[in-house]
Order: structure tokens, then C-alpha cells, then sequence
């Protein structure tokens, strides 16, 4: 941590406990209260399942236990290598989601992402690193979010007064930022978790499991606000025949062409869940019998055309798709409507089959 050369230096205690699992409570009331402040947001972050929630507990506590005139988070974005403000207390409209560069030379939040290293600033007007964000603003104080070594972000509090922060507010302002690190960590990894749950592992598109939970849910959405929505299911035609000709390999590649042409060609509402084997699904929200109709055809035609091209599919190996199409209108049973979509698909898959069974036996007389 960085401070000035007159800034009280911290207890051992605390500089090897970080989580703040060590901080000594007086018999101050002040202390006493922040204390019971951070136990508060321990329990309370094992509760909390989404990001925004976390923030918002974190601006909360940190209201309660510090003394400032504005309060920010900033997560690194990873892609982009920027510091993105997610949340914030006592900015100005539209302070949320702007962005500080890594690449830069300025700024006190980006000085403590690059160097992972807290930054105690007495008096902003002295400092060069400073970017002027609140004219009020006359001392600020920020803090990592980490992970061991690796940085997710800065937690920082600026003060209309000079030289306002003091040590227990620096130790209490990092415990917040540990305790934040791990939520984030704890909350990813759920969600990570939850992702591979309902993901395909060969396509990468949504599975049964997916289905099973969000159906359910579309079915009371539409009936809520008496809307449709359609099932498309897709199968691609003499797929067992390729397998065998050409091992499960490149079947395997042809279903994630496949999978990742159906991807493209549906709007980002709609969900692509694979439903078993070379069938997949394609759950086409607040779509009419009309829509469903075009929407079914033109996926079609786009999917075959991107079989075509791919370099997925052998050039001698002729794969057709089949589709069958069910309207879900409200009141209506959507398991009932799976099997109709279903029903319908090999249905067209028979008579594919049928039709070039005739023309083979033509060829042959």
C-alpha cells in the first residue's frame, strides 16, 4: 500500500490478515459498529447470487463505516483491458459503465489496478496522477479487488475534505475490497457453474436441462401477456449414414456446424438447445403461426446453404434437413406442442426419405 510518509503505518495483524477476519475491536463505539458492520456483510454476501446485488451491498456497508463524499467500484474488463465503473455512490448521473483505459499514465484507480497495490492520495490537487472526475473531490483513497495475485478491480472513496481518510478507514475500505474479491470469485464460479449445467458440451448451444427450466417459465410469461410462442424441430437427414461412412469425428464437426448455423440465423431472443443426438429445438418466443411460418423457412434455407459451404461436411455427402413446426398459443399445453413439433419433423423425414427412395428404384429401372 502505498501512503505518505506521515500516514500512521497499519498493525502487523492487519496487513497479514486482509479479509479483515483480524481486526481488533476496541472499546470505541465506532469501531464496534464497523466492525459489526463487515461481520453483517459476511453473512450477507453467502446470500447474495448476483452481481448487482453484491455492489449494492458493498456501497451500503461501506456507507455505514466510512465517511465519504462519493464511492466507486471498478471491474477490470478483461478484453478490452479497461476499468469499467460498475456501480458508484455520490456521482453524477452517468458516471455508471464509463471507462478508464490500463494504457494510460493517469488516473489514481488505474495506478492501483496496474500496480495491484492500494493509493492513499491526502490532497488530489497535488497529485499528477489525478483525473478530475467530481470538482468537489480533495483526498481519495483506493484499494485492489483480488484474488492473490490477480487484480478484478479497484474499490475507491473520495472526500470534499483534505487529508480525510485515516488508518482504520484505509484497513476497512481494503476489508470491504477482499471481502468484495471473493463474493465476485464465489459468483462467477456459480455462475460458470450453472452454465455448464445447461450447456451442450460438443455445440456449445443450451441442452434438455435448459429446456426443462425455461420452458416452464415461457409458458406463464406468454399466458401472462396472451402471447404465442413456436417450437422448431430440426434434424438433419441420413446422419447415421455419415457417421458410419466417415466415423463420429466428423459427425461430431457436422453437428457443430450445424449447431453453430442455427445460432447465427435466429434472433438473440430465441434459444438453440440441442435435444438429442443429430435433433435440436429452436424456441421462437412471441411468434404467431404467420411468423413461425416464414421464420421456420428461412431458417431452413440458411441452415442448408451454411452445410453447403462448410468445411465441415465431406463434398460428396449429401445432408438435407428436416423440420417439423408447432405454434404454442396460450392456454395450450406445451408438452402437447413438443410432441406436435416432433411428430411433424419425422414426419417430413419419412417422406424425404420415401421420395428419394423412389427416385433411387427410377434410376435403377
Amino acid at each position: 500500500m502505498i501512503l505518505p510518509p506521515d500516514f500512521p503505518q497499519f498493525p502487523q495483524a492487519f496487513c497479514e490478515e486482509p479479509l479483515g477476519v483480524s481486526i481488533e475491536v476496541t472499546e470505541t463505539p465506532s469501531r464496534a459498529d464497523r466492525f459489526q458492520a463487515l461481520c453483517e456483510l459476511s453473512q450477507e454476501m453467502a446470500l447474495v447470487e448476483d452481481e448487482w446485488s453484491i455492489y449494492r451491498v458493498v456501497l451500503e456497508v461501506a456507507r455505514k463505516v466510512l465517511d465519504f463524499f462519493n464511492c466507486a467500484i471498478l471491474l477490470v474488463d478483461e478484453q478490452t483491458r479497461e476499468l469499467v465503473i460498475v456501480d458508484e455512490h455520490g456521482y453524477p448521473a452517468g458516471t455508471r459503465g464509463m471507462r478508464i483505459a490500463l494504457t494510460g499514465e493517469r488516473g489514481i484507480s488505474r495506478w492501483v489496478a496496474v500496480n495491484g497495490e492500494a493509493l492513499y492520495v491526502p490532497d488530489v490537487r497535488q497529485d499528477e496522477r489525478y483525473v478530475s472526475g467530481v470538482p468537489q473531490a480533495r483526498s481519495e483513497l483506493a484499494v485492489p479487488i483480488k484474488i492473490r495475485d490477480r487484480v478484478l478491480g479497484v474499490l475507491n472513496v473520495e472526500s470534499d475534505k483534505v487529508d480525510a481518510f485515516d488508518q482504520d478507514e484505509a484497513l476497512l475500505l481494503q476489508a470491504l475490497a477482499s471481502q468484495l474479491a471473493v463474493a465476485l470469485e464465489l459468483n462467477r464460479a456459480r455462475a460458470e457453474l450453472d452454465r455448464l449445467t445447461i450447456t451442450d458440451p460438443l455445440t456449445g448451444v443450451y441442452n434438455r436441462r435448459y429446456l426443462d427450466r425455461v420452458l416452464p417459465t415461457e409458458q406463464d410469461r406468454a399466458e401472462r401477456f396472451d402471447r404465442p410462442f413456436a417450437l422448431m424441430m430440426l434434424d438433419l437427414d441420413d446422419f447415421k449414414t455419415v457417421n458410419d461412412r466417415y466415423g463420429h469425428r466428423q459427425g461430431d464437426q457436422i453437428l457443430v456446424a450445424f449447431a453453430q448455423a442455427l445460432q447465427r440465423n435466429v434472433r438473440s431472443i430465441d434459444a438453440v438447445v440441442r435435444y438429442g443426438g443429430d435433433e435440436f429445438l429452436v424456441v421462437l418466443l412471441e411468434t404467431d403461426a404467420e411468423g413461425a411460418g416464414k421464420a421456420c423457412e428461412r431458417i431452413r434455407m440458411r441452415v442448408v446453404e451454411a452445410l453447403e459451404r462448410s468445411p465441415a461436411v465431406p463434398e460428396d455427402a449429401k445432408i438435407g434437413v428436416s423440420v417439423g413446426l408447432a405454434v404454442r398459443n396460450p392456454g395450450e399445453n406445451v408438452d402437447e406442442k413438443l410432441a406436435e413439433a416432433d411428430h411433424r419433423m419425422y414426419s417430413e423425414k419419412r417422406r424425404t426419405d420415401e421420395s428419394r427412395d423412389l427416385k433411387d428404384l427410377a434410376q435403377v429401372r
